[in-house]
């Protein structure tokens, strides 16, 4: 089991040490995924999740291919989490993947606000919905979306839809606050309802 299910941390400090950790990856040198991941702590499952999937929410996820990596990303991750793996492993052409670092700077420094004011609203609501066996489905919906950004990288802003619930349904994993698992599952609802008619437009 990871350390996400085994231990119950303080969710403030824990959003806190994340805000942290992003802050002191701006302006360092090496910008891979490796590098990232291990800054994050390659054991903290769900803050890898939110911050992966908080990156995609910015321009950032315009770099052609970034999508498609941080989907597979985030599935591996989610995957995993179901497992009850206590080490996270990733293939080397995911951790060996560049980002640009400008381009990840601006990104990083966008985060943090949301971040931060995250850290303030949170708090302990509806707390079985973060729980088993509710988490498993969260966790089970974090790996379809990153499965399927791949596939979806050419339709505009998709990544990004689904990168937003992966947000919100770590944000409530992470603090316990299920009110953030009933809005990532609106959001869920509402970007399926919009890549059907997409689809629909388009074929």
């Amino acid at each position: 089991m990871t350390d996400d299910q085994h231990t119950d941390p303080d969710p403030e400090n824990q959003i806190a040490d994340i805000v942290d950790t992003i802050h002191d990856m701006r302006g360092q040198g090496e910008a891979t995924v490796g590098a990232l991941i291990e800054q994050m702590g390659v054991a903290s499952f769900t803050p890898i999740l939110l911050f992966v999937s908080l990156v995609i929410v910015t321009p950032l996820s315009g770099v052609p291919g970034l999508s498609s990596i941080c989907g597979l990303l985030i599935a591996m991750v989610s995957a995993q989490l179901l497992l009850g793996r206590d080490r996270l492993w990733l293939p080397d052409f995911i951790l060996r993947r560049q980002m640009p670092r400008r381009k990840l700077n601006t990104a990083l420094s966008q985060v943090e606000k949301p971040l931060s004011w995250v850290q303030e609203v949170t708090t302990r609501r509806l707390s079985f919905l973060t729980r088993p066996p509710f988490s498993y489905l969260l966790y089970s919906i974090c790996l379809l979306c990153g499965a399927a950004m791949p596939f979806l990288e050419l339709v505009p802003m998709s990544s990004s839809l689904l990168a937003s619930v992966v947000a919100l349904l770590s944000i409530s994993l992470i603090s316990r606050d299920g009110l953030f698992a009933l809005l990532g599952l609106t959001a869920l609802a509402s970007t399926a309802a919009l890549l059907l008619a997409v689809s629909q437009l388009l074929f």
